[in-house]
């Protein structure tokens, strides 16, 4: 009984620290009127690790598109903070990438819910908010950087060129990973993850995965 609870306990204990609801892409849309297109889009990107500690970066877009409030590269972290004992809320310092520094805000974070609250505004140049949002969870892209395959059979090259022959090919519906194009842009050197987890490198014409320039 007592390896029984311990075994119970240590499967608590590490789904407890597997729990991170921070981490992940979230998202906030303002439409004005009956305007399809967004006056305003906040975007965030957070990473928790399981000792608490958070970071990530936003990217704030407003009026219209003639306000972007982003890292150009993608690249910076602007966000870094730690989650309070309640595991569910975090305080977070941030800065504005148009210069505004020592910016505070407290984070919530329920289910596939996050509000963003300033509780400190950034000082020394141009801060555009927003200032308290509700943002939803962006779901996972388990593709992201991929191609799917458009025709029935696509076989796949050593080399950047359709000779040799070759046996090894990818049917309608599978994904690649794009990793380079070749210097005539007819080719894509690509990576295959088989079913069996076997992952190769070769060349794919550029039109089975309907990505020519």
């Amino acid at each position: 009984m007592r390896r029984f609870a311990g075994i119970l306990l240590a499967c608590s204990v590490n789904a407890a620290y597997a729990e991170v609801p921070f981490s992940g892409e979230w998202k906030y849309v303002e439409h004005l009127g009956a305007s399809e297109k967004p006056y305003s889009t906040f975007d965030i990107r957070l990473t928790e690790r399981t000792d608490g500690e958070i970071q990530g970066s936003y990217c704030f877009v407003t009026q219209g598109g003639n306000r972007i409030d982003c890292d150009p590269d993608g690249k910076a972290i602007n966000i870094t903070g730690h989650v309070a004992p309640d595991g569910k809320s975090a305080k977070v310092h941030f800065y504005s990438f148009f210069g505004a520094k020592d910016g505070v805000a407290e984070l919530a974070a329920t289910g596939s819910d996050l509000t963003w609250q300033v509780t400190k505004n950034p000082s020394g140049d141009f801060f555009y908010g927003p200032y308290k949002v509700e943002l939803k969870k962006t779901p996972e892209d388990k593709h992201r950087g991929e191609r799917q395959v458009v025709i029935d059979k696509a076989y796949l090259y050593g080399q950047p060129s359709a000779s040799p022959a070759t046996k090894i090919y990818v049917v309608k519906g599978d994904y690649v990973k794009l990793i380079k194009i070749s210097d005539d842009f007819k080719f894509w050197q690509v990576q295959y993850v088989s079913s069996n987890g076997v992952a190769i490198e070769r060349w794919i014409d550029c039109n089975a995965i309907a990505s020519c320039p």
